[in-house]
């Protein structure tokens, strides 16, 4: 099962400033959107196909993961480590850090799609994919200066919250929804019989609607208003660094596996 569990890891995305407690409200015409973006890359799972994961990923999660793996590959862990703590005697170009960049993403790509290559040969087979109803939907903007303007609006109008898409927020600002999965898979036993599992899960979808940049680039890489996915197994305080005003209690749905008939 730990196969599975890679794989299912790997692949992999109305507001918490409404409420200061972070209670998530009905989801909206976006969130379903997000839903239906999700689904459409139902055929590359059930086949197995990993490199999807990659192309679809957050980019700041992608950039985090390809210099992740990066630093383990055997004689480069020094160099990383000079360029990281600024003691590689030059600084690094932006043409050269570009071209390193994209050699670590296509890396971390060609990793993916080796795991799905030995899922199947392993005989492992997704029957079934499907993304459900979004469960939860938070706006988030990326400056922590939203949620002080949301309290001081909330002590002006005797304890009533202003909603994020009511402040005229000129920052950066985020979309985060919360989209339940449900896989279907079976794997070979070593009595040759197939075991069937149904694998409950979610993940997150992403999208910027209001980009920050500085000299005219998008630091965060990402095209206004395109949906984003993150695998739900990522840690929250890895969220928060992308979105900083994201609660910590995110609504989640009940995961788990269970065997099928």
């Amino acid at each position: 099962m730990q196969g599975m569990k890679t794989f299912y890891t790997l692949a992999a995305t109305v507001t918490a400033l409404a409420s200061i407690t972070a209670e998530a409200a009905p989801v909206s015409s976006a969130a379903r959107e997000a839903q239906a973006e999700a689904n459409a890359f139902k055929g590359a799972v059930l086949n197995c196909d990993m490199s999807w994961a990659v192309d679809a990923m957050y980019p700041p999660l992608k950039w985090t993961l390809a210099d992740r793996l990066a630093s383990r590959t055997p004689g480069q862990e020094a160099a990383n480590a000079h360029r990281i703590m600024g003691t590689a005697g030059s600084r690094e170009s932006d043409e050269v850090a570009r071209r390193r960049m994209e050699r670590n993403i296509r890396a971390l790509k060609e990793h993916y799609v080796r795991i799905g290559q030995q899922m199947k040969q392993a005989g492992f087979k997704v029957e079934r994919y499907a993304v459900g109803t979004p469960m939860a939907e938070y706006i988030l903007p990326h400056s922590s200066a939203a949620m002080r303007t949301v309290r001081n609006d909330s002590r002006r109008q005797g304890g009533r919250l202003t909603s994020a898409e009511h402040l005229n927020w000129k920052g950066g600002r985020s979309r985060l929804v919360v989209l339940p999965t449900v896989m279907w898979y079976s794997a070979p036993t070593e009595s040759g019989r197939r075991l069937r599992v149904e694998r409950r899960d979610f993940i997150y979808a992403v999208r910027d609607e209001v980009i920050e940049s500085t000299n005219n680039r998008n630091y965060r890489g990402t095209q206004l208003n395109k949906w984003y996915f993150i695998d739900g197994n990522t840690d929250v305080n890895t969220l928060r660094s992308y979105f900083p005003t994201l609660p910590l209690d995110i609504a989640r749905p009940d995961t788990g596996e269970r065997p099928l008939q």
